[in-house]
């Protein structure tokens, strides 16, 4: 404190030197300070007013030398941390490491297999029991000796701390049973021996739960930012990425031009036989319009009148055929609410191949004809009666006829059914 009362006089006296220089110009304030001052600082202050007032109005004095630099001040408040900057490009890799120590030895090894036994020496003469010792420290138990020949039993030393158990060696062969030796005269009783070795140790316990996590720290203040690191190494290039998906399949370009045309080819062997095609073709085409009455057709079948759809085939080649056949027929107003059917007839072996009949509420065309493809106003319906067949023929001769036929027992002249483009066909397919 007296030091610092020194320094403040002396500083006061280079002050108060510059006053006398500038006496006039300005007046020196006389407030007084603040805060705590000490008698000493008080003394100081009043010395430094007095010699204020003696400074007398001569030349300006030498500058005197610098007075020593004041105590640092207080470490301000650290700021706040600045914004971190970009990570600098990584610098080359280091050298490698010097090799690590050599680590510790490890464990020994298991015990090697036990040696069989030797024969069983004689028994020795039973010494004087001697006294008990002091218990000695116990020793850390060594490795296990090789077993030496039976000394004559020595007195009883102090029990020492049991070691870990070794593992259990091969059984040694069963040596020799010896010669029962002569009873020996019954001794006196002789002293308690020492309390044997402590049992084996019990097995270690199951370890405890987990004691419950404790309570996270309070956050400490954030630290000064860092001096950048120095560039890391270049990191070694990523892996290759999956290929990526498809792109959408892009216009279709412009059309090359359009090549010259190449030379011909050699001329392949020669394929396979192909099926046979048509061998025989058989057919018959009624187109004309025909009218069938009431007498002619009510109850029973009839082939058209005049012409008839018939087709005879006199001796056909043994084999496969396709039969096919198409009739067009129309009901007239005759007798407009009889059934009426059709059928194509195998007139050789007696059997209906294809077979139609209808009933239903028709509309029934004129008894003079049937109306054709132009004729958008006439009245009529006109029923299809078409089918195919595969048949087998064995060469004898053959006839096929479209016949018609009407549910009713009118004997009417009129016609109260009409048929036209009637036809059909046979083909050998094989």
């Amino acid at each position: 404190m007296r030091m610092r009362s020194m320094k403040g006089l002396l500083a006061l006296l280079v002050l108060g030197t510059f006053a006398c220089e500038g006496q006039g110009e300005a007046p020196i304030s006389e407030e007084p300070f603040t805060g705590e001052q000490t008698n000493a600082a008080q003394s100081d202050i009043g010395q430094s007013q007095e010699a204020l007032s003696w400074c007398p109005g001569g030349t300006t004095g030498p500058t005197g030398p610098t007075g020593p630099t004041g105590p640092r001040g207080a470490t301000g408040a650290q700021g706040p941390a600045g914004v971190q900057g970009p990570a600098g490009a990584q610098g080359p890799a280091g050298p490698a490491g010097a090799p690590g120590a050599t680590g510790a030895l490890g464990p020994a090894g298991p015990q090697g297999l036990m040696g069989s036994q030797g024969p069983q020496g004689p028994q020795g003469v039973p010494g004087a029991p001697g006294a008990p010792g002091s218990v000695g420290p116990a020793g850390a138990q060594g490795p296990q000796g090789v077993p030496g020949a039976t000394g004559a039993p020595g007195a009883v030393g102090p029990a020492g701390a049991q070691g870990p158990i070794g593992p259990m060696g091969v059984p040694g062969a069963d040596g020799a049973t010896g010669a029962t030796g002569a009873t020996g005269a019954t001794g006196e009783t002789g002293a308690q021996g020492p309390i044997g070795p402590m049992g084996i140790p019990g097995a270690d316990g199951a370890d405890g739960a987990t004691g419950a996590t404790g309570a996270t720290g309070a956050q400490g203040p954030i630290g000064p930012m860092g001096i950048p690191g120095a560039d890391g190494a270049t990191g070694s290039t990523g892996a290759t990425g999956a290929t990526g998906a498809t792109g959408p399949a892009g216009a279709d370009g412009t059309p090359g031009a359009t090549g010259a045309n190449g030379a011909t080819g050699p001329m392949g062997p020669e394929g396979p036989e192909g099926p046979p095609g048509l061998i025989d073709v058989f057919n018959v085409a009624v187109e004309t319009d025909i009218g069938m009455t009431g007498r002619l057709i009510a109850g029973s079948f009839q082939p058209t009148p005049g012409t008839p759809g018939t087709l005879t085939v006199a001796a056909p080649e043994p084999g496969t055929y396709l039969l096919t056949w198409y009739a067009e027929i129309m009901r007239t107003t005759a007798v407009p609410g009889a059934m009426f059917a059709a059928r194509l007839r195998d007139v050789t072996g007696s059997t209906t191949r294809g077979f139609l009949r209808d009933g239903s509420g028709v509309d029934n065309g004129a008894t003079g004809a049937m109306p054709n493809d132009t004729d958008f106003f006439a009245t009529g319906d006109i029923l299809p009666f078409s089918g195919s067949l595969v048949v087998r023929l064995s060469g004898t001769s053959q006839t096929y006829q479209l016949e018609y036929a009407q549910s009713s027992t009118s004997p009417s002249t009129m016609e109260v059914l009409r048929a036209r483009r009637q036809r059909i066909t046979l083909m050998r397919i094989q």
